[in-house]
């Protein structure tokens, strides 16, 4: 159980920490809202897929980001 430990402060850092995870998904969430706005009923239902496929984008490019800067971090020199 000692490698779950450390999920909780990891995911402290990419929301709070970072920073650009929470500023990524208030925009999908306010790009959704003005597309649930905009779009006529029959699209309506597919906002949800919308939503997810920005959250699911964010989250990658988020979590290469912190990849990338952990193993700069660990180079040594």
């Amino acid at each position: 159980m000692s490698s779950l430990a450390g999920i909780p402060e990891a995911l402290w850092g990419l929301l709070v920490e970072d920073g650009s995870l929470a500023i990524g998904i208030v925009a999908a969430l306010a790009l959704t809202w003005i597309a649930a706005i905009a779009l006529g009923d029959a699209q309506r239902d597919l906002v949800g897929w919308l939503l997810l496929a920005m959250l699911l984008v964010i989250v990658v490019l988020n979590l290469r980001a912190a990849g990338r800067r952990a193993r700069e971090a660990s180079r040594p020199g």
